[in-house]
């Protein structure tokens, strides 16, 4: 398997320069052979990734990245996740699912008829080929040892579960995505098409790319609450802040591009957030291989920072060098004015806030790096810097995707806005008070009024039936992020925590709860053991279920790993820790907090009108009808 991951990924890389230069126009070639290049190329990569899984799977030691991440007693579902457990896994893992984005690309109908599908798979080409060139010469998963060992180190204890098992995959497809809408608009620019028609090919992919990145934050979060033991979802770790940034950029680039054609300023803008959005998914992978910050999740630092951070650097000046010698095509004067009290004014007062928080966010990951350089000494802003900066500008966005239902697209009398606003209103006013009386605090009380507010106001928008430039989809997206909000509200406000330290056979009143100890079970294995135990729980003399946590030990490493136990309801979470023992006596952490179910089911909401918006009708470019947005990209 050593070789043929080897020759297959060099193969990759063969066809890949050719398909590129092919496609850059460096060779005559017809354009059926430099899609044939292509082909060749995402079927030769394929094959290398298939080889390293099924090197994991028959557990071939002999390659030192099998023997670092996995082991005989490893269950094959995490034989398979270890293939992106580690840095240069991941890297191949990220190279074929860009990959099977240049696939689709040649496989557009309306791309190949003008022979756009070439330019555009150039620039992703050229990608592919920075990543074969450091998977074989740079950090290889194909390295092999002298003396392979009879058994692997194992997998990280924290990395296995499910959540890892398919975070990282959506991840890398966000970021992956991002590249697409990036080659088509360099690929128009280049070529001195005008028009907004590119624009019109981008939405889709970065509609596809924004929800996999979506999906992929929160998964992440999920696996950090159910997973680390500590009981949050997020906790302002340089590497979790480097998977919201081009998030808070995409969402800006996604409203911009559903900006009318008649808007000043429109392909310019789409063009700036494009390009940093794709470049803040190159940064990101420079933060997390450079070993400039510290982080829980960060790979050792090592070259392969140093070589982002030199491709980081030509993006940027490649695309500045392109807006400036294609600003003409960027540019248009033509524009229609609009009020404040309009859909239009709230779309670009929403990207101007998503900027803004970029800024707080990226200046604040960059602060120890600054403070370093300045001072020779590292700062480090905590979690309640990001909450005190962010958290205001968020309310204030919130409230914008709350009016949106009820802002016309240029302006409208302030009296039928009234006659929209007032039930909204009043509804979120009427939880705002209801939260605040409920000890919620301030800041609590005002993420739920907005909420509600937005809530009741979309709801009332899809009710009607009359609003045309409304659409199923983004009403959907935006109710499941105003149902996140609510979840992350209340599980930041509503929250109660104790230790208590108990013998077998006590109970404990826990809030509304009682909880049942019976004692610690031992389990052992192959290379671990584990010691836990079973809560039984019941409120008001009625059986909720059970929670379970243990602590396990493992042969090769010197950290135990924790599974917490969580009975989750519509209101609550009750969430338990086994903090320690001695004998059978049992230290135990319980905590409660509110609503963090409704972060997940409000996710849920988002995919669901993410999903929507690929398959929605939109108005063809060249005839009078209307089109579903991806029966024209197969």
């Amino acid at each position: 398997m050593h070789y043929l991951g080897l020759i297959t990924l060099y193969l990759a890389l063969g066809f890949a320069l050719l398909a590129l230069l092919a496609g850059a126009g460096l060779f005559r070639l017809a354009p059926d052979l430099a899609r044939k290049a292509n082909s060749c190329s995402v079927l030769t990569t394929a094959l290398s990734t298939l080889a390293l899984v099924v090197s994991f799977l028959t557990d071939n030691f002999e390659l030192a990245y099998v023997a670092r991440n996995s082991a005989r007693s490893l269950p094959v579902v995490y034989k398979i996740s270890a293939l992106w457990a580690g840095q240069s896994g991941s890297l191949l893992l990220w190279l074929v699912i860009i990959s099977l984005f240049s696939l689709a690309v040649q496989g557009k109908r309306s791309f190949r008829e003008k022979d756009f599908d070439l330019r555009v798979n150039t620039v992703i080409n050229a990608v592919r080929v920075l990543f074969m060139i450091l998977l074989l010469f740079v950090s290889s998963p194909f390295e092999s040892l002298a003396d392979p060992p009879i058994n692997g180190q194992g997998l990280n204890p924290m990395l296995q579960s499910l959540g890892m098992v398919i975070h990282p995959p959506l991840l890398f497809l966000g970021f992956s995505g991002f590249l697409v809408p990036f080659a088509i608009m360099t690929a128009a620019l280049w070529k001195r098409e005008g028009g907004d028609d590119w624009l019109e090919e981008v939405k889709p992919w970065a509609v596809l790319a924004w929800l996999f990145l979506t999906a992929g934050t929160v998964t992440g979060g999920h696996w950090a609450y159910t997973e680390l033991g500590w009981g949050g979802y997020w906790a302002w770790d340089p590497v979790e802040n480097a998977s919201l940034l081009p998030w808070l950029t995409g969402t800006a680039l996604l409203h911009a591009l559903h900006l009318g054609r008649e808007q000043a300023g429109r392909k310019l803008w789409s063009y700036f957030l494009t390009v940093l959005t794709f470049a803040l998914t190159i940064f990101g992978t420079f933060l997390t291989r450079s070993g400039v910050l510290d982080s829980v999740h960060a790979f050792s630092g090592g070259a392969l920072g140093s070589i982002f951070l030199a491709v980081l650097a030509a993006i940027l000046l490649f695309s500045l060098g392109l807006a400036w010698v294609r600003r003409d095509r960027l540019l248009d004067l033509e524009t229609e004015e609009h009020s404040l009290l309009s859909l239009t004014f709230a779309i670009k007062a929403g990207s101007v806030l998503l900027l803004l928080l970029f800024a707080a966010v990226f200046f604040g990951t960059m602060f120890p790096l600054i403070s370093r350089t300045l001072t020779g000494r590292e700062i480090i802003l905590d979690a309640g810097f990001f909450n005190q900066v962010t958290v205001p500008i968020f309310l204030v966005l919130f409230l914008l995707m709350g009016l949106a239902p009820v802002l016309p697209r240029k302006q409208a009398g302030t009296a039928a806005l009234w006659r929209k606003i007032w039930l909204p209103l009043f509804v979120g006013l009427s939880v705002g008070l209801y939260t605040c009386f409920t000890k919620g605090g301030g800041a609590a009380a005002l993420a739920c009024a907005i909420a509600a507010f937005g809530l009741v106001a979309h709801v009332k928008s899809l009710a009607g039936g009359k609003e045309r430039r409304l659409r199923l989809s983004s009403v959907l997206v935006h109710m499941g992020v105003l149902v996140m909000l609510i979840g992350v509200a209340g599980s930041s406000a509503y929250t109660d925590s104790v230790f208590v330290s108990v013998e077998p056979g006590e109970e404990i009143q826990f809030g509304p709860y009682v909880v049942s100890y019976m004692g610690l079970q031992a389990r052992y294995g192959i290379d671990r053991y584990s010691v836990g135990t079973t809560l039984a729980v019941s409120r008001e003399g009625r059986e909720l279920g059970e929670l379970t946590s243990e602590k396990t030990f493992w042969e090769n490493r010197s950290q135990p790993s924790t599974e917490v136990g969580i009975l989750s309801t519509v209101r609550e979470d009750l969430y338990l820790n086994l903090a320690g023992w001695e004998g059978q006596t049992a230290q135990l952490h319980l905590q409660r907090f509110a609503l963090v179910s409704w972060i997940w089911f409000g996710s849920g909401i988002v995919y669901l009108g993410a999903a929507l918006g690929l398959l929605a009708p939109k108005p063809a470019t060249k005839a009078d009808k209307q089109v579903k947005a991806w029966s024209r990209t197969f």
